[in-house]
């Protein structure tokens, strides 16, 4: 992986623990249950970013 794969890892590390914390308003309110819609939001970034990565390594070979 290059240096533009590894940044785009941790962005989407960062942005998943941000709206993690935003959903469940962990260590701010009252923590509430995560939501359906958010774990479907979570998988469906994470997927797609994981498709991404295969797709561009197969064309560099």
């Amino acid at each position: 992986m290059d240096k533009n794969k590894w940044i785009a890892v941790a962005v989407c590390v960062l942005l998943t623990v941000a709206a993690y914390i935003g959903s469940t308003g962990l260590f701010y309110t009252n923590f509430r249950p995560i939501r359906n819609y958010d774990l479907i939001a979570f998988a469906g970034s994470w997927v797609g970013l994981i498709y991404m990565m295969i797709r561009d390594s197969r064309r560099q070979d």
